[in-house]
Protein backbone atom coordinates (compact mmCIF):
# COMPACT_ATOMS: atom_id res chain seq x y z
CA UNK A 1 0.00 0.00 0.00
CA UNK A 2 3.00 2.54 0.80
CA UNK A 3 4.31 1.73 -2.55
CA UNK A 4 1.20 2.77 -4.01
CA UNK A 5 1.26 5.83 -2.52
CA UNK A 6 4.38 6.93 -3.62
CA UNK A 7 3.87 5.82 -7.23
CA UNK A 8 0.83 8.29 -6.88
CA UNK A 9 3.06 11.12 -5.29
CA UNK A 10 5.65 10.53 -7.34
CA UNK A 11 2.58 11.21 -10.25
CA UNK A 12 0.81 14.16 -9.26
CA UNK A 13 4.51 16.02 -8.96
CA UNK A 14 5.64 14.98 -12.50
CA UNK A 15 2.04 15.87 -13.24
CA UNK A 16 2.26 19.26 -11.55
CA UNK A 17 5.77 20.13 -13.27
CA UNK A 18 4.63 19.60 -16.66
CA UNK A 19 1.47 21.92 -15.69
CA UNK A 20 3.80 24.17 -14.48
CA UNK A 21 6.11 24.15 -17.58
CA UNK A 22 2.90 24.57 -19.91
CA UNK A 23 2.31 27.67 -18.39
CA UNK A 24 5.88 29.64 -18.68
CA UNK A 25 7.67 30.49 -22.23
CA UNK A 26 4.55 30.98 -24.13
CA UNK A 27 4.49 34.33 -26.38
CA UNK A 28 0.74 34.53 -27.80
CA UNK A 29 0.70 35.67 -31.27
CA UNK A 30 -1.31 38.30 -32.33
CA UNK A 31 -2.66 39.95 -35.34
CA UNK A 32 -5.35 41.74 -36.88
CA UNK A 33 -8.20 38.87 -36.24
CA UNK A 34 -7.21 38.08 -32.89
CA UNK A 35 -5.91 40.80 -30.98
CA UNK A 36 -9.14 42.63 -29.62
CA UNK A 37 -10.60 38.92 -28.62
CA UNK A 38 -7.68 37.69 -26.79
CA UNK A 39 -7.00 40.43 -25.22
CA UNK A 40 -10.33 41.88 -25.05
CA UNK A 41 -8.23 45.65 -24.61
CA UNK A 42 -11.37 47.41 -24.88
CA UNK A 43 -14.11 45.31 -23.40
CA UNK A 44 -12.41 45.22 -20.01
CA UNK A 45 -9.25 43.49 -20.05
CA UNK A 46 -10.50 40.24 -17.96
CA UNK A 47 -8.02 38.09 -19.47
CA UNK A 48 -5.34 40.01 -17.58
CA UNK A 49 -2.18 42.09 -18.61
CA UNK A 50 -0.95 41.79 -21.90
CA UNK A 51 3.19 43.13 -22.32
CA UNK A 52 2.31 43.34 -26.39
CA UNK A 53 5.93 43.15 -28.67
CA UNK A 54 5.22 44.80 -32.18
CA UNK A 55 8.19 43.72 -34.04
CA UNK A 56 9.16 43.98 -38.38
CA UNK A 57 9.82 40.68 -39.53
CA UNK A 58 13.94 41.98 -40.98
CA UNK A 59 13.82 44.33 -37.83
CA UNK A 60 17.61 43.49 -36.67
CA UNK A 61 16.60 45.29 -32.97
CA UNK A 62 13.46 43.22 -33.17
CA UNK A 63 15.58 40.06 -33.37
CA UNK A 64 18.28 41.10 -31.04
CA UNK A 65 15.16 42.05 -28.69
CA UNK A 66 13.15 38.38 -29.22
CA UNK A 67 15.66 36.18 -26.87
CA UNK A 68 15.16 38.78 -23.64
CA UNK A 69 11.23 38.84 -24.60
CA UNK A 70 11.40 34.68 -24.83
CA UNK A 71 13.69 34.90 -21.29
CA UNK A 72 10.84 37.15 -19.91
CA UNK A 73 8.04 34.57 -21.16
CA UNK A 74 9.74 31.92 -18.92
CA UNK A 75 10.28 33.83 -16.05
CA UNK A 76 8.11 32.90 -12.55
CA UNK A 77 7.26 35.73 -11.08
CA UNK A 78 5.98 37.25 -14.34
CA UNK A 79 3.67 34.35 -14.85
CA UNK A 80 2.57 34.55 -11.32
CA UNK A 81 1.84 38.12 -11.62
CA UNK A 82 -0.57 36.49 -14.96
CA UNK A 83 1.13 39.06 -17.31
CA UNK A 84 0.44 37.40 -20.84
CA UNK A 85 3.33 38.36 -23.37
CA UNK A 86 2.30 38.52 -26.73
CA UNK A 87 3.70 39.64 -30.14
CA UNK A 88 2.38 41.60 -33.28
CA UNK A 89 3.81 41.31 -36.52
CA UNK A 90 3.02 44.39 -37.94
CA UNK A 91 3.87 43.47 -41.29
CA UNK A 92 0.53 41.20 -41.25
CA UNK A 93 -1.66 43.08 -38.71
CA UNK A 94 -1.95 46.95 -40.20
CA UNK A 95 -5.54 47.72 -38.01
CA UNK A 96 -3.51 46.85 -34.86
CA UNK A 97 -0.44 48.73 -35.63
CA UNK A 98 -2.57 51.69 -36.83
CA UNK A 99 -5.07 51.62 -33.85
CA UNK A 100 -1.73 51.69 -32.12
CA UNK A 101 0.25 54.11 -33.83
CA UNK A 102 3.00 51.81 -34.08
CA UNK A 103 6.10 53.84 -36.36
CA UNK A 104 8.98 52.24 -34.67
CA UNK A 105 10.73 48.82 -33.99
CA UNK A 106 10.43 47.49 -31.97
CA UNK A 107 7.47 48.69 -29.99
CA UNK A 108 6.84 47.19 -27.01
CA UNK A 109 3.11 48.44 -25.14
CA UNK A 110 2.19 46.87 -21.73
CA UNK A 111 -1.71 47.01 -21.15
CA UNK A 112 -2.75 46.79 -17.74
CA UNK A 113 -6.54 47.49 -16.14
CA UNK A 114 -7.94 49.36 -19.22
CA UNK A 115 -4.95 51.27 -19.55
CA UNK A 116 -1.70 51.38 -21.99
CA UNK A 117 2.10 51.95 -20.89
CA UNK A 118 4.56 52.43 -23.62
CA UNK A 119 8.19 50.99 -22.73
CA UNK A 120 10.97 52.96 -23.50
CA UNK A 121 13.97 51.54 -21.53
CA UNK A 122 16.58 49.17 -22.48
CA UNK A 123 16.17 46.44 -24.47
CA UNK A 124 16.98 43.29 -22.04
CA UNK A 125 15.43 41.10 -20.10
CA UNK A 126 16.11 42.57 -16.31
CA UNK A 127 14.90 46.10 -17.58
CA UNK A 128 11.40 44.52 -19.07
CA UNK A 129 10.76 42.56 -15.77
CA UNK A 130 11.12 45.89 -13.72
CA UNK A 131 9.12 47.74 -16.09
CA UNK A 132 6.16 45.12 -16.10
CA UNK A 133 6.22 44.53 -12.63
CA UNK A 134 6.83 47.68 -11.34
CA UNK A 135 8.59 50.99 -13.19
CA UNK A 136 5.22 51.14 -15.49
CA UNK A 137 3.52 52.92 -12.72
CA UNK A 138 5.69 55.47 -12.82
CA UNK A 139 5.90 56.07 -16.66
CA UNK A 140 2.67 58.12 -17.98
CA UNK A 141 -0.51 55.94 -18.81
CA UNK A 142 -3.31 56.77 -22.13
CA UNK A 143 -6.48 55.30 -22.52
CA UNK A 144 -6.06 52.15 -24.69
CA UNK A 145 -7.46 53.25 -28.25
CA UNK A 146 -10.70 51.57 -29.12
CA UNK A 147 -10.57 49.11 -32.37
CA UNK A 148 -11.09 51.13 -35.10
CA UNK A 149 -14.26 51.52 -37.24
CA UNK A 150 -13.88 50.88 -41.17
CA UNK A 151 -13.89 55.17 -41.63
CA UNK A 152 -11.44 55.88 -39.07
CA UNK A 153 -9.43 52.90 -39.50
CA UNK A 154 -9.01 54.85 -43.36
CA UNK A 155 -8.27 58.03 -41.92
CA UNK A 156 -5.88 56.49 -39.25
CA UNK A 157 -3.95 55.02 -42.29
CA UNK A 158 -4.01 58.74 -44.20
CA UNK A 159 -2.91 60.00 -41.15
CA UNK A 160 0.29 57.52 -40.70
CA UNK A 161 1.17 58.09 -44.40
CA UNK A 162 0.84 61.93 -43.53
CA UNK A 163 3.30 61.11 -40.86
CA UNK A 164 5.56 59.05 -42.66
CA UNK A 165 6.34 61.75 -45.39
CA UNK A 166 6.71 64.58 -42.99
CA UNK A 167 9.21 62.88 -41.95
Amino acid sequence: MNFYKQISFLFSLILTACLIHSSTGEIVPLNDATFEHQTQASTGMTTGSWLVFFKATRCPHCNKLMPEYVKLSEDEEVVEKGIVLSTVDVNNSPRVSNRFMIRGFPTVLFLHKKRLYMYRGKRDYESLKDFVLREFEFTDDQEIPPPPSAISYWLKMFKVIGLELKD
